[in-house]
């Protein structure tokens, strides 16, 4: 009897600490991922924290309303890996982000890549990088301006020849 209650008591457990593993974990569908979506403004937070990095920015539209975006990131190990740091990104700091917006139109999206104003690429985790390059490989040359389509080729990490879009 006490073997099978610690059996019972052991499951219990073991269900209830994969509880909030599971609940963290979610999917992409919530975002767009038929349209790239760009936009520029001021970090306002970098926060390089785990399960996903999260980016809040400041962002005035045209008529000069200023909204504030969520952007998320991959996780902090899969940006190490891809060349970031907790300084690499500060408040303060302009960029120009291109990324899928959620479904809805909130300012939340997951970026594909982000531009400093002096051109310079930030690096892009691995996953990333395939789904914008799924993107451009499908919608890029329709829904892009030139000069976008052609920042963002050159983002991508390619193996094979880029030109035939062999990975």
């Amino acid at each position: 009897m006490k073997t099978k209650l610690g059996v019972i008591a052991l499951t219990v457990a073991g269900l209830l600490m994969t509880t909030g593993a599971l609940q963290a974990h979610h999917s992409d569908a919530v975002y767009d991922q038929t349209q790239l979506v760009a936009v520029s403004g001021t970090v306002t937070d970098h926060q390089f924290i785990n399960p996903h990095q999260v980016i809040k920015m400041k962002v005035k539209d045209a008529d000069g309303r200023v909204t504030s975006w969520l952007l998320v990131g991959a996780a902090v190990s899969r940006n190490i890996a891809a060349g970031w740091t907790k300084d690499t990104l500060q408040a303060g700091d302009e960029v120009k982000v291109w990324g899928f917006q959620y479904r809805d139109g909130r300012p939340n999206m997951t970026w594909m890549q982000m531009m400093k104003p002096d051109g310079k690429l930030l690096p892009i985790a691995g996953a990333k990088n395939d789904k914008l390059a799924r993107y451009l490989a499908t919608y890029g040359k329709e829904q892009l301006s030139p000069e976008d389509y052609a920042v963002l080729q050159r983002a991508l990490t390619w193996i094979g020849d880029p030109e035939t879009q062999q990975r």
